[in-house]
């Protein structure tokens, strides 16, 4: 059976985050097992694009592992962005592959600049007004992974 990409991708991901697997082969043979028809492109390219490394786990094993979330690292870079949720936003939804933003009064504009300046490379664009912010992203579960980081910022 033919999956989506983003299913496919997940797929990965929930593999990784419960079992040790240090080879692509390994990976594209659980896929395989599942029923899943890929190629040995397809993986690669999807490891790629998941930021997946092969590096020791805290015991020394080599193994696939996701990189630091990308999020985490842009919250870490002056806490600019964090503090600017902290203040602004009010409520955060995602809609498809996009987010919704609602900001105090007058903040739409000043948050969605925080967003832009971050170079989220998730996000493709906002768009403000004086209180929402529209943040298009690259697909439907980047959209709630981002909704989720903003959410946490927002606290």
């Amino acid at each position: 059976m033919a999956l989506k990409k983003q299913e496919r991708q997940m797929m990965i991901l929930e593999i990784l985050a419960h079992d040790v697997i240090d080879s692509q082969e390994e990976i594209l043979h659980r896929l395989q097992e599942a029923g899943i028809a890929v190629t040995q492109a397809t993986v690669s390219r999807d490891i790629k694009e998941l930021r997946i490394v092969r590096q020791p786990d805290a015991k020394g094993q080599s193994r696939y592992q996701v990189m630091p979330d990308q999020m985490t690292m842009y919250a870490h870079e002056g806490n600019k962005i964090t503090q600017g949720f902290a203040d602004m936003a009010s409520s955060v939804v995602p809609i498809e592959f996009m987010i919704v933003v609602k900001t105090t009064q007058g903040n739409g504009n000043r948050l969605a600049a925080m967003i832009d300046d971050a170079d989220i490379p998730e996000v493709v664009g906002t768009l403000a007004g004086h209180n929402t912010i529209y943040v298009t992203t690259t697909s439907a579960i980047v959209a709630i992974d981002i909704a989720g980081q903003f959410n946490k910022w927002m606290q």
